[in-house]
């Protein structure tokens, strides 16, 4: 059972939203759809769940057309679950009468609902209103009401986006258990970095309307063939250089970047792979310092408007001239744009 966007392209006017993406997720498996607010990501899910026409592409389901240019599956017969961004409970119906909507018919819907309330540990609020829940109740709420229709693929739109940093870390355990044990194949859309890489057994990276890279978060750590893979983990930054006779060249030294087309060109440090210590010569100032224990965060100026950050056991003088060594076997080197 799997869900596949093939070759999906969608303009708005002259804006192209989507350009030429290809995806697919299987039964059970969680793939996150990542990139900055503006790549095309919702439009995307959008299209898959048929309420936008399809303009370029086909969208299947175990194998069978849900969509073309030429002829689409109405929303509401595709056995696709769709969670919005804010949830579209309604207002006038309780918790148990909002996840038996769209079971009109059902023979087996008190059952399913039942099921659905303690899947998601939710029982005790099934006479409850929305307006008497908090954002993650009624997100619980949303995805039962998703899932109680039993379908095979289910796409959410930042799920987490009405929720506070706090609850959202714990939440999303809690999602990923449920949504392992709902066995239906999830497309997820974030623009949260750590989200993706809790949430996704694959991470599908979009830029531009394009999708880039998609790959586990494993094989997006050791071997990210985009700047976008090699970027996404915490505390990773940008150094731009050149590359000149096969070798990275920078502020922070060199080193070799085989198969990278010369000219300029950058690299993506790992969290980890800058050391500093205070030199009276050395070309970067101490320019902001803050605790993030353990140790502490300092950002360092260099010339030609060159800043990096590092970590480090004491914090320096503010103004203190520092020298950085870089570890480049945790670098990624990228032709630069």
């Amino acid at each position: 059972m799997s869900l596949s966007l093939t070759d999906i392209s969608h303009h708005f006017g002259a804006v192209r939203a989507v350009d030429g993406a290809s995806l697919d997720a299987v039964a059970g498996e969680i793939v996150c759809l990542f990139g900055p607010s503006g790549c095309g990501k919702t439009t995307l899910l959008r299209l898959a769940a048929g309420l936008e026409p399809l303009q370029a592409g086909e969208v299947a389901l175990d194998g069978e057309t849900l969509a073309t240019p030429d002829w689409q599956t109405p929303p509401e017969k595709r056995p696709v679950g769709f969670v919005f961004q804010d949830y579209v409970l309604f207002p006038h119906l309780t918790v148990e009468k909002n996840i038996a909507f769209g079971l009109k018919g059902a023979r087996d819907a008190k059952v399913r609902i039942a099921g659905q309330l303690k899947a998601f540990g939710i029982e005790e609020l099934a006479r409850r209103y929305p307006h008497e829940l908090s954002g993650g109740q009624q997100q619980r709420v949303a995805l039962a009401r998703a899932m109680a229709r039993k379908p095979k693929a289910l796409l959410l739109d930042e799920p987490f986006a009405s929720i506070d940093v706090a609850l959202r870390r714990r939440l999303r355990e809690e999602l990923r258990r449920v949504l392992k044990e709902q066995k239906a194949a999830v497309l997820l859309v974030t623009h949260d970095a750590e989200e993706a890489l809790a949430l996704g057994d694959r991470i599908a990276l979009m830029r531009e309307g394009k999708i880039v890279e998609t790959a586990s978060p494993e094989d997006l750590y050791n071997n990210p063939q985009t700047p976008e893979g090699a970027g996404l983990f915490p505390g990773c930054q940008i150094l731009d250089g050149e590359i000149r006779d096969g070798a990275f060249r920078s502020i922070l030294g060199e080193t070799a970047a085989p198969g990278v087309e010369g000219g300029a060109a950058r690299a993506i440090l790992r969290a980890d792979c800058l050391a500093a210590r205070e030199d009276p010569n050395g070309p970067f100032r101490a320019a902001d310092i803050r605790f993030a224990g353990p140790g502490w965060l300092v950002r360092l100026d260099g010339p030609d408007k060159t800043s990096v950050t590092v970590r480090m056991d004491a914090p320096p003088e503010p103004g203190a001239t520092l020298s950085v060594a870089a570890d480049w076997s945790k670098a990624f080197i990228f032709r630069g744009e």
